[in-house]
């Protein structure tokens, strides 16, 4: 056995033995998204990097959530939700989506610039990118659902660089020397 083949086994047995699936979905880098949901003064929303583009012929994005989430039912409910794909140096709205230092519901917007898209969710000014989506369908399996949304607008600003999460850190998706503040 030559050395790639013992690290290859060392690292399935350290995997197999004690891993779980959180530690190893840690190794996939994602592009941090906001998701809103609702209308001011009733908004809420979360921070979320299981986001994905389902189809370009019709135009879908699938998003994942927390069936037990605050967004969930509002999403549910109103049959809609605002995609937000962060630029590098939005941290601080990824943290206050996210609940970092017990922030809730409408208190997450504070800090930064919304506008209103045409199904009336927010979108975040300057953001990478925004859409606007209509629910398609809802499929709920344990934990969570995968919502599929039709984009009813888009804005793109790609001339910055994306915020990504990777295990557990925030960092920025260009080669320069970008890195988001812990």
């Amino acid at each position: 056995m030559d050395l790639e083949d013992k690290q290859m086994t060392s690292s399935v047995s350290a995997i197999r033995s004690g891993s779980r699936l959180v530690d190893v979905m840690r190794q996939l880098a994602g592009g941090v998204c906001v998701i809103t949901a609702g209308r001011a003064p009733a908004r809420t929303g979360y921070t979320g990097t299981a986001v994905f583009s389902l189809s370009v012929e019709p135009e879908r994005v699938t998003i994942s959530v927390g069936r037990s989430s605050s967004s969930y039912p509002v999403i549910r409910d109103t049959g809609a939700f605002g995609l937000n794909i962060l630029r590098w140096d939005q941290q601080p709205v990824a943290d206050r989506f996210a609940g970092r230092g017990g922030v809730k519901g409408e208190a997450r917007y504070a800090g930064a610039e919304w506008v209103a898209g045409p199904s009336g969710v927010s979108l975040l000014v300057g953001a990478l990118a925004n859409a606007d989506c209509a629910v398609e369908e809802i499929i709920e399996r344990h934990s969570h659902a995968l919502i599929i949304g039709e984009p009813l607008s888009f804005i793109a600003n790609p001339v910055d660089d994306a915020l990504i999460f990777w295990r557990s850190r925030y960092g920025s998706s260009g080669a320069g020397d970008k890195v988001a503040a812990e």
